[in-house]
């Protein structure tokens, strides 16, 4: 039973290792018959960067706001304990 296990496992390894260089050798197959075009696609990745930069500024700036000046909701009332409402 031991020596069927092992095997077995030899059998899946050795299966595992073909697949992974058969899909290797595909793709390499594939960039020969389209190679990529790096003058078209050089200016892409710094202009969709800085996009997203200032996208994320923005809702940074937003969220920073609206923590800034918090307005009275359910939630905070609820989170007001009872003795404090007499505080006020």
């Amino acid at each position: 039973m031991r020596e069927f296990r092992n095997r077995l496992f030899l059998g899946l390894l050795l299966g595992a290792l073909l697949l992974s260089a058969g899909l290797n050798v595909y793709c390499l197959r594939q960039l020969e018959n389209q190679p990529l075009n790096y003058e078209l696609e050089s200016g892409l990745p710094v202009s969709m960067t800085e996009l997203e930069l200032a996208q994320a500024r923005a809702e940074l700036q937003a969220c920073q706001e609206s923590h800034a000046n918090p307005t009275l909701s359910a939630d905070t009332v609820a989170l007001r304990s009872p003795g404090s409402f007499l505080a006020d």
